[in-house]
């Protein structure tokens, strides 16, 4: 090998070194909660199906039919200036089976919440009512804020 053609795999070598270890350190900064805004709104057996195979994320319950509209707004602007997103189960859907309640679709939360969960769990929620409109969308984004440093930020 020549003075070149080692300079050339000496090169390659640290290339190579640092795309490995810029991966590795991107992939230690993912979250499993994370997206651009969006509150997709889930079917009752969607909704089981989610919190059984991975269950990790935010889920507004809903059930309030004339405050749901302002509720999803206040937590979309939330999730937006967090970078995360969530998913919506509303007891009001014409699936929601009236014998049923919110539990035996896996959500353990209250209606007219916001929860975190990890692994199907619930951690932590924040009930819509108990503030005033002006205050809800600022509390939101505190407590998916604070929510994502506590269970999901290593």
């Amino acid at each position: 090998m020549n003075r070149k053609q080692k300079i050339v795999a000496a090169a390659a070598g640290i290339i190579v070194a640092l795309g490995i270890g810029t991966a590795a350190i991107s992939s230690q900064n993912s979250s499993p909660v994370q997206g651009n805004g969006q509150l997709e709104a889930l079917s009752p057996l969607e909704m089981k199906k989610f919190m059984k195979e991975d269950g990790t994320g935010f889920v507004m319950c809903s059930f309030d039919e004339e405050k749901r509209v302002v509720y999803m707004n206040d937590v979309k602007k939330a999730l937006k200036e967090n970078d995360v997103d969530a998913k919506e189960l509303n007891i009001d859907d014409p699936k929601f089976e009236l014998d049923k309640t919110q539990s035996d679709y896996g959500v353990k939360q209250h209606i007219n919440t916001l929860a975190v969960y990890k692994k199907g769990k619930i951690e932590k929620q924040i009930e819509f009512d108990e503030y005033e409109p002006s205050e809800l969308e600022s509390e939101l984004s505190h407590f998916i804020k604070t929510s994502k440093e506590l269970y999901f930020e290593e």
